[in-house]
């Protein structure tokens, strides 16, 4: 059974709420992404824009069936790069166009992606 599938599966189940505790750091392309949690919510902390891409592209088949599984949970990801959201997935997630068309719990933040890359530039200065 592919990821995808087996998303699919677990968000049909009732998962009732849940309340997840914990600090998570991992490595991609060589750069950390921290994953925190409290309750209901986790906080996904990407470093940069490019990371957070290669991420994307990573993960792309199975992101709408992740945000699916955290919405049944009743919980919410909040991704940030640099500081800034540029994505919300699950249960507090208001779907951007592209979640719609995903039929995905999955709100993307052009604007939050575009202040991330501002400020990533700028620091390069």
């Amino acid at each position: 059974m592919d990821a995808s599938r087996a998303l699919a599966t677990i968000a049909d189940e009732d998962l009732a709420p849940l309340d997840v505790s914990a600090d998570l750091a991992v490595s991609i392309d060589g750069h950390e992404v921290t994953i925190e949690s409290a309750t209901d919510r986790l906080h996904v902390a990407v470093p940069t824009v490019g990371v957070a891409a290669a991420l994307v592209r990573r993960a792309r088949d199975v992101l709408p069936g992740a945000a699916r599984v955290l919405a049944t949970a009743d919980l919410t990801a909040v991704v940030r790069v640099r500081g800034t959201v540029v994505a919300v997935l699950g249960a507090e997630a208001r779907p951007s166009r592209l979640g719609e068309r995903l039929d995905a719990p999955l709100q993307v933040s052009a604007d939050g992606a575009f202040t991330a890359t501002i400020r990533e530039a700028l620091s390069t200065l």
